[in-house]
């Protein structure tokens, strides 16, 4: 079976229907996924492939929830060029520091904030999908073409280009060519998209069918005549077609079927016979020729557009065919057509394209499409030395498997297979495509292990050939040697012979005959003799072998050829041959030595071999199978976190360093550098906390996170290969400024620092390379709340808390004196007055004295109480603060302090007491006044005659300068700037064209059959809705149906019911008469969308404004709190990306909590998500369970970070053999084992020299541990 690589039309049906669940979500950004794209793509480079994030902001939960998206607000959609769409989890974004490309910016600049409002299918199942964002005038069309190249589209709301993938042409029909005179129509920015060029809609079969067909018949009749009246006769060469009305296969009988298929196969057997006389007799290949007899197999037939049914796809059509009993693959031609397919099969045939098609395509209507994935069993290779390819293969899942297709239904043909099932179809598919290349890497990866196996036993063979072959040369020079001495007598008598011959002068010839005439003689000496090579000075005696032969058997003995040298004797001879044997051996034993090493060396590279492919496989489905994870806004810059839990973030190149003055440097931060080449911008971001007025006060860095950071900024530059020992320094925010001298100017990642610049100490080139853990719950994060402590912060607050108490008595001292001595007055007049009183007689005066007397002990038996309660209160608050510390002995500074100022401690307590309560009562005013302060500012926001507006000032006295100016005085100012020429010019710089009448004739096309009046459908609606939406889009008794987009509409009238219509329209009118809508459509839109998922029951239809305002709080609309959520949660999806500078406010940001939850040295009862390696002064690593040093040196960066690695694996090695958890070592490793090698290779700083715990004693472990194999070997 083939691989199904790409999208067809039920699939894009099916997923059509399935994305019916994202309608609603607006769209956040746009990425470019060229880590996404498949090998089969159209653009090798992977430019056709984008990511969507679509996000809803009513943050409820998601229908798409268990797609597997990381947010149950969030989607992630992925859409390739020609080859498929639907939302994904496995997906990778390009890298921070590129720059998207053009076409991802243009539709950023669309598209982004704008809601999916529909996803449709174009055509007839035709692969070609129309994305509809924004309602209204800011309505935008993303149209996806999945079949051949493939494109994207995207148009405005009249469907005009304003970006394109890909610009190409279509060919005019042939209608428009005789009319019009051209032949092509153009897809490019500008036009009109073609839709009836694009797709089938509109296109259907006419009547006139059958009699185009008879004409194309004849007319290739007209071509071939003189040749098929040779071959085939008058009669069959102008046989009359039959004239077919039917438009399609399913509207026939089997009669009309059969006749059909009989046209359609003289019409292929015609072309193919014109094509065979216009090739002349050339050679052709056998499967040309086998296509040549006009043959045709049912499932190509029914393929064909004159079928009426090839919109159902290859899948379906076989489908079909298999239903009816019938073989897809099998062919006949004119003179079997009657035999092969009679009409009664075709009667049988229809009925199951009938039936079986609408059902299957009925079935797709549903967005609750299960999804299937059709694989194989992945064959299993026996390989004893390879032990962790099974192991791989059980513990990564689907790795036993080979993905074949991936599937909506299950259709007849798919019976039997195994098969995975996913409880949707866009889940199925995700998976599909992200283990597919996963599963064509680890393929790739077993080939190259496969190949260094073959090779190895290769060289293992061809050594042990050539073993064999020294051994075999050797023990037959030795056993010709032995054979000489055996026949030594005789072989000296040849030897004697032959050099008496031709001592004597006897010519060659002569010799050889005379050698003849002595064999036939019978001559034993002759008889050894079996060819002379006097040439090479020796003969070539047979000599018989009896050292194994048995004297009594009466078997001939074995004969063995030996070559003899004439010049020397027998024994000379024997003598020559074992020193050849002798050589041999000590060849033979070099040659085995040298074998040996040769295959140790290639078994070593064979080892080196299969292991990366088993890195490469094992890291090829552990990043296929695992989702991506959410990025920290940090982590694309240089940073680290400081040992009292400051973050410092630098700039890897002037872009970013830019960026991060522009973006992250606020008020109270530290700006850092050094005077040297490449040291990169540096922030120290300081820490802020809530005041009790609510106001956010930032907190002053400390010296230790200074030094820090300033030895960060120096072994990031120009100072670490050089090994230059500098300081660096630091300014305040204030200080930096984008804004040259005069005459001057700033180049991107420069900055000017205007004042004093504070100069760091030097410090020592010693950075670290450490791996921090993402704690996932708050109880983890509890536990190391106190990892990283601010001590400078801390005794910062203690010594605040002094002085602020010191301070407000202080302010308030002299008014305390004054209230006492006023007091003491009182009293002395009291008593003064009491005397005086004693001294004069009366009883009205006695009680009048006893009056006055009772009214100032009333008076001071308040005060006393007052005083007491104070004292009290100060008195509990001393003990709260002393009960959990030991008493001192004697006075602390602070009480010193204030009995030299008041006298007494009692003294001070007292103005203290009075203190505290007169801040209560000025911090009570306080909170008044900022709260009529926050209503008067939110009033004049909501106004709209508000002036105080950024930009509205100059745009109100432009208005005023160009009130006069109308549209054509506009034209001519413009003209003149112009200087006098109007260039006509589109927006992407062509000169404007008239268009063809093809062109215009297409746009008309697509404007007729895709964009549609509103008016259109308003007659269709009940006579209740239409009177309730015409109340709601009148506007000075005219009724505006153009505010309603004809799409709203006709999801309105897509309703279940006649209520629910109801409903919609009675709910938007509410809305309308409570609140303003500047979008009708829109609000319409999202209406249905509610209605689609809860029901109309909820909404409330015939309701009065008194109904309305009585039972406010029962109806389910949002609230004022709960509109400004939603913005701060949209807010926050933008911010994620960097598209706005934050969802809160910037200065009241805080890191502090975030960083808490990263930690160095993880427990092992905490939940960990995922490890982060971070390279940082080595001195604030001093707590990290994974660390080693680096300082300068000649290692690159990609073996060293290798080395890092191999340093914590060690680690973990060493736990456990000391008995320190092997699960939770395990754990750790896995999660180094999961970060990328980039993240690691992009981490360290430069080349370097590593060092840790250990080290010189490892390495001469390992020096030994060679030393011992090379000397075993």
């Amino acid at each position: 079976m083939k691989h199904k690589t790409r999208f067809d039309g039920l699939d894009v049906a099916a997923m059509t229907a399935q994305m019916q669940s994202l309608l609603g979500h607006k769209l956040a950004n746009v990425y470019d996924g060229m880590a996404m794209a498949t090998s089969i793509s159209s653009d090798s480079s992977g430019k056709s492939t984008f990511l969507f994030k679509l996000a809803n902001p009513n943050g409820g939960s998601n229908d798409n929830e268990k797609d597997g998206s990381a947010n149950n607000n969030r989607s992630m959609l992925l859409i390739e060029s020609g080859v498929r769409f639907h939302t994904t989890t496995f997906y990778t974004t390009s890298d921070n520091n590129t720059l998207p490309s053009p076409f991802a910016m243009k539709l950023r600049k669309h598209m982004r904030n704008l809601r999916l409002e529909n996803v449709t299918q174009l055509g007839n199942l035709d692969r070609v999908v129309d994305f509809r964002f924004g309602s209204g005038e800011r309505a935008h069309h993303l149209i996806l073409e999945l079949y051949g190249v493939g494109n994207i589209i995207l148009t405005d709301g009249r469907y005009v280009i304003l970006a394109l993938l890909r610009v190409h042409e279509y060919a005019a029909n042939d209608a428009d060519k005789e009319a019009n005179g051209d032949g092509e129509v153009k897809v490019r920015v500008g036009n009109v998209y073609p839709v009836t060029y694009a797709t089938t809609i509109g296109k259907h079969i006419s009547v006139s069918h059958a009699t185009e067909k008879k004409e194309e018949h004849e007319q290739v009749i007209s071509q071939e005549e003189a040749l098929l009246l040779e071959l085939e006769g008058d009669n069959k060469g102008k046989e009359e077609l039959p004239v077919l009305v039917k438009t399609s296969v399913l509207d026939m009988t089997g009669e009309e079927a059969y006749q059909w298929t009989k046209s359609e196969l003289q019409i292929i057997l015609g072309k193919q016979t014109l094509k065979n006389k216009l090739s002349n007799g050339k050679k052709q290949s056998s499967k040309k020729k086998k296509d040549q007899d006009g043959s045709v197999n049912l499932k190509m037939l029914l393929l064909k557009p004159s079928s009426g049914v090839f919109h159902y796809g290859p899948s379906l059509i076989e489908h079909c065919v298999l239903s009816a009993n019938l073989d897809a693959s099998a062919k006949f031609t004119l003179e079997t057509l009657e035999a092969v397919m009679p009409p009664c099969i075709w009667e049988n045939l229809i009925v199951s394209l009938r039936d079986e098609g609408s059902r299957v395509i009925a079935d797709f209507t549903s967005s609750e499409i299960k999804g299937y994935v059709l694989y194989r069993e992945k064959p299993i290779k026996s390989n004893n030395n390879n032990v962790k390819t099974s192991e791989l293969l059980n513990s990564m899942p689907h790795s036993d498997k080979i993905f074949e297709e991936f599937q909506p239904h299950l259709l007849k043909q798919h019976e039997g297979m195994p098969k995975l099932v996913y409880d949707n179809f866009s889940m199925a598919v995700d998976e599909f495509f992200s283990l597919l290349e996963g599963q064509k890497r680890a393929i790739r990866a077993e080939a190259v292990e496969q190949t260094a196996l073959e090779r190895l036993e290769k060289i293992k063979n061809d050594q042990s050939k050539r073993m064999e072959g020294l051994e075999t040369e050797m023990e037959k020079v030795k056993e010709h040697a032995m054979l000489v001495e055996m026949h030594a007598d005789d072989v000296d008598k040849a030897i004697g012979v032959i050099n008496s011959a031709l001592e004597s002068g006897m010519d060659w010839t002569a010799l050889f005959e005379l050698v003849e005439v002595e064999k036939a003689n019978m001559n034993p000496i002759a008889l050894l003799m079996k060819r002379l090579n006097l040439d090479k000075d020796e003969i070539i005696l047979s000599l018989p072998d009896t050292m194994v032969w048995d004297q009594d058997s009466e078997d001939i003995p074995p004969i063995t050829d030996v070559a003899i040298l004439l010049k020397e004797t027998a024994f000379s001879n024997a003598r020559i041959m074992y020193d050849k044997y002798r050589i041999s051996k000590d060849k033979a034993a070099k040659t085995g030595e040298a074998s040996e090493k040769a295959l140790k060396a290639a078994e070593a590279n064979a080892e080196k071999q299969i292991e990366q492919a088993q890195k490469k496989k094992q890291m090829t489905y552990s990043v296929m199978m695992q989702p991506q994870r959410k990025q920290n806004w940090f982590e694309k810059f240089l940073w680290f976190i400081t040992s009292d839990n400051y973050i410092c973030i630098g700039g890897r190149d002037a872009q970013q360093n830019e960026q991060l003055v522009k973006k992250y440097l606020r008020p109270g931060d530290a700006y850092l550098h050094a005077d040297i080449h490449g040291a990169p911008t540096c922030i120290l971001r300081a820490k802020r906390r809530r005041t009790s007025n609510g106001n956010t006060e930032v907190l002053p860095l400390s010296d230790q996170a200074l030094r820090e950071a300033g030895n960060f900024a120096i072994c990031r530059s120009s100072a670490w290969p050089s090994r230059m020992v500098t300081s660096a320094w630091w300014v305040e925010a204030h200080q930096v400024s984008k804004t040259a001298p005069t005459g001057e100017y700033l180049t991107v990642g420069s900055f000017m620092i205007r004042g004093k610049k504070n100069f760091l100490p030097p410090v020592q080139l010693e950075m670290g390379m450490a791996v921090l853990f993402r704690l996932g719950d708050d109880a983890s994060i509890s536990r190391h709340q106190n990892e990283r402590r601010d001590f400078a912060l801390i005794s910062l607050e203690r010594t605040d808390e002094e002085k602020i108490d010191i301070q407000v008595i202080d302010e308030l001292a002299p008014k305390a004196k004054k209230n006492i001595r006023r007091k003491n007055a009182d009293n002395h007049q009291d008593k003064d007055r009491d005397m005086a009183s004693l001294s004069k007689a009366g009883t009205k005066q006695n009680t009048k004295e006893k009056e006055t007397v009772g009214t100032n002990i009333d008076e001071a038996e308040e005060e006393n109480k007052e005083a007491a309660s104070i004292n009290k209160t100060m008195n509990e608050n001393k003990m709260t603060d002393k009960e959990p510390k030991k008493k001192k002995k004697g006075l602390s500074a602070k009480d010193r302090k204030l009995i030299k100022k008041y006298g007494s401690i009692e003294a001070a307590e007292e103005v203290l007491s009075q203190v505290r309560l007169e801040e209560e009562e000025i911090r009570k005013r306080k909170e008044v006044l900022i709260t009529e302060k926050e209503e008067r500012s939110t009033q004049q926001n909501l106004d709209p005659n508000n002036s105080n507006v950024r930009g509205r000032k100059s745009k109100l006295k432009k208005s005023k300068k160009y009130a006069d100016q109308d549209d054509e005085d506009k034209e001519l100012a413009m003209l003149a700037l112009q200087g006098g020429t109007k260039n006509k010019k589109k927006k992407g710089g062509r000169n404007l064209e008239a268009e063809s009448a093809s062109q215009m004739k297409a746009a008309a096309e697509t404007a007729a059959l895709l964009v549609r009046d509103a008016t259109e459908f308003v007659d269709t609606l009940p006579e209740e809705v239409r009177d309730s939406l015409a109340k709601t889009v009148t506007v000075n008794e005219d009724i505006r149906w153009d505010k309603l987009d004809a799409e709203v509409l006709e999801q309105l009238l897509a309703l279940d019911s006649v209520e629910a219509q109801r409903a919609a329209a009675g709910r938007l009118l509410q809305l309308t008469e409570t609140t303003r809508i500047d979008n009708f459509s829109a609000s319409l839109a999202g209406i249905i969308r509610t209605i689609r998922k809860y029901g109309h029951e909820g909404l409330q239809e015939n309701e009065t404004v008194e109904d309305r305002k009585n039972n406010n709080q029962q109806r389910s609309r949002k609230t004022k709190a709960d509109k400004e959520a939603e913005k701060e949660v949209w807010r926050d999806i933008l911010a994620e990306d960097g598209i706005i500078e934050g969802g809160v406010d910037e200065k009241a940001m805080d890191d502090t909590f975030e960083i808490s939850k990263l930690t160095g040295k993880p427990l092992p009862e905490d939940v960990i998500l995922y490890a982060l390696p971070v390279c940082a002064p080595y001195a604030t690593l001093a707590q990290y369970k994974y660390r080693v040093k680096l300082t300068p040196g000649n290692q690159k960066r990609g073996k060293a970070s290798k080395q890092c690695l191999e340093r914590f694996y060690r680690l973990d090695d060493d736990n456990n053999k000391k008995g320190g958890g092997a699960n939770v070592n395990a754990r750790y490793v896995e999660m180094l084992k999961a970060v990328n090698d980039n993240e690691w290779v992009q981490a360290i700083c430069g080349d370097v020299k590593i060092s840790a715990a250990g080290a010189s004693k490892a390495l001469k472990k390992s020096k030994a541990a060679k030393k011992g194999k090379a000397q075993k070997g």
